[in-house]
């Protein structure tokens, strides 16, 4: 009985051992994935498309990096009108709150929308549509449009509810410009080891914050919404909108059609 023991037991013990090992290091990688993930993508996306992206992971992730897909997508630029003049009006202490105030708001409503808040800048807000996740579907990509022109929308709600708060509380009052634009990006990680961030990049970006600093004298009420001949297309007769022409965009060598949107 005891002579098969010997050659027997300790192979067994050493696949046990190496099997426990394995799992040990999937497991450990499992978690140092997702830290990778939530790193890059922090609290600027719903739980909704962290889990997608978690989902996907092996198809996205690549070296620590969210490896860069070219896809289809729109870009929200905002941005708040004579923010220069308030901040020299107001004490550094009061402008902070106030500007945090109306970043949280416009924030969530980008998240409730699924939308990716790209980054911030000042007090101008990057919103994507259609990303990390890529819609290939003409529907998907439609629907994307759509969620991007609604989030404008809400916006402007959401800021006239703002200013009515200011007003009681003798804070500043203000207007804030939109440019939406549907194009083909590439999004993935970048930067360096010691810093690196998901973003978006491609002409879609420019032609958005080039829409949302145009004409500047053209007036939207509270909240004016210019959007490029692509998102029209897409959002077309959902939302009343005006063709305002074929204009030359700086930087740009082609007349972009662009249609603004009205929410009032």
């Amino acid at each position: 009985m005891a002579g098969w023991w010997i050659p027997v037991i300790p192979p067994l013990l050493a696949l046990a051992g190496s099997g426990v090992t394995i799992t040990a290091y999937i497991a450990y990688q499992e978690r140092e994935n997702r830290q990778i993930v939530m790193n890059l993508l922090g609290q600027h996306v719903t739980p909704k498309i962290a889990q997608a992206v978690w989902r996907d992971r092996h198809q996205l992730l690549k070296e620590g990096q969210l490896l860069g897909q070219k896809m289809t997508a729109t870009v929200l630029f905002t941005d708040l009108k004579d923010f220069t003049s308030i901040t020299e009006q107001t004490d550094p202490e009061t402008l902070m709150f106030w500007l945090n105030d109306y970043m949280s708001a416009m924030s969530q409503i980008v998240l409730d929308r699924d939308g990716v808040i790209d980054k911030f800048i000042g007090d101008a807000i990057m919103a994507v549509f259609g990303v990390p996740i890529p819609s290939t579907a003409p529907e998907a990509i439609a629907k994307d449009a759509a969620s991007a022109v609604s989030c404008a929308v809400d916006m402007a709600a959401k800021l006239r509810s703002l200013n009515q708060q200011w007003q009681v509380q003798q804070r500043p009052t203000v207007a804030m410009r939109v440019g939406i634009a549907t194009g083909t990006v590439v999004a993935g990680s970048l930067g360096s080891r010691q810093r690196l961030n998901y973003t978006i990049i491609g002409d879609s970006v420019n032609v958005a914050a080039r829409l949302e600093s145009y004409d500047k004298s053209l007036d939207g009420g509270i909240c004016r919404i210019l959007i490029d001949e692509e998102t029209y297309q897409y959002i077309q007769g959902k939302f009343p909108t005006q063709f305002i022409g074929s204009v030359q965009l700086k930087g740009r060598e082609q007349p972009v059609k662009i249609y603004q949107v009205f929410c009032e």
